[in-house]
């Protein structure tokens, strides 16, 4: 079946009206070399959301009644999407000029990639490290221990962000965090939607996994870029969304363990 459009745009939103009407004035005319249409899935906002977008023209939309979490709220948006790629964009992020069209573009150059990100930026314009190796157990507690201030930690920690790249070209990488990451949609038909037993966290970790285990590949894209205004409770140690990340990383491992998903031999990361 040939696809209607290029790109489809997945937004899922829940209260956070003034940092969505931001991300899709963004999107407002971002193709300019390619079609897109934008999809926003409202994930039972008790805001003024709902009613902002069914007066937006041109969108589509779903309003849940509930908050059914990030990856079965996802899963709504590729369900409804016709585009021969899918970008899962998160409501706190801010479109780059030209970004859709990069995307596009370098996803039809190299048809190896199943699963692109984006250079994310926070609001300062530092970079984040979005371009990820996958964890082991040395990593984890890296990142959730005060273990990880120290020399031996920061280490672990450094290698898990990439931090001797400088991020400035485009390369293969473990995975790429879900706040801006663009799938092929046969590669969906291969290795089926995001797990919706990840509730928040993971979901783009175990995505990743399961493309390279099929044999595609996963890439940072440098000049396809979003700014990012990150949400910091999940990393909060005794918040609710650092539990239910938690309980979702228990899963993920419990899955898969630490194995990497693709051959000894590969190189990861590497050109492109």
């Amino acid at each position: 079946m040939t696809a209607d459009c290029d790109i489809s745009v997945v937004v899922i939103t829940w209260n956070q009206l003034e940092r969505l009407k931001a991300c899709l004035a963004s999107l407002a005319g971002n193709a300019k070399n390619c079609s897109a249409e934008i999809i926003v899935i409202d994930n039972g906002s008790s805001d003024d959301t709902g009613e902002w977008l069914k007066s937006q023209p041109g969108l589509k939309v779903i309003l849940n009644g509930r908050n059914r979490g990030v990856a079965p709220a996802r899963n709504q948006g590729i369900a409804a999407a016709t585009g021969r790629f899918i970008l899962m964009l998160d409501d706190d992020t801010v479109v780059h000029s030209g970004c859709l069209d990069r995307l596009v573009g370098f996803m039809s150059a190299h048809p190896a990639v199943w699963l692109a990100g984006g250079r994310q930026l926070r609001p300062d314009g530092s970079l984040e490290y979005s371009a990820r190796t996958f964890y082991n157990p040395l990593m984890i507690l890296a990142r959730r221990s005060f273990w990880g201030r120290t020399a031996a930690g920061k280490r672990w920690i450094a290698k898990h962000l990439m931090l001797d790249w400088d991020h400035n070209d485009d390369r293969t990488v473990d995975w790429v965090a879900g706040a801006c990451f663009c799938m092929r949609t046969e590669a969906i038909k291969k290795i089926g939607p995001l797990d919706e037993s990840y509730f928040f966290g993971f979901e783009d970790v175990d995505w990743s996994y399961r493309v390279w285990r099929a044999g595609g590949k996963v890439a940072y894209v440098h000049d396809a870029a979003v700014t990012h205004f990150v949400q910091g409770s999940s990393r909060r140690l005794f918040s609710r969304k650092a539990a239910c990340h938690l309980a979702s990383m228990i899963r993920f491992y419990s899955r898969y363990g630490f194995a990497r998903p693709y051959p000894s031999d590969v190189k990861n990361p590497a050109s492109i």
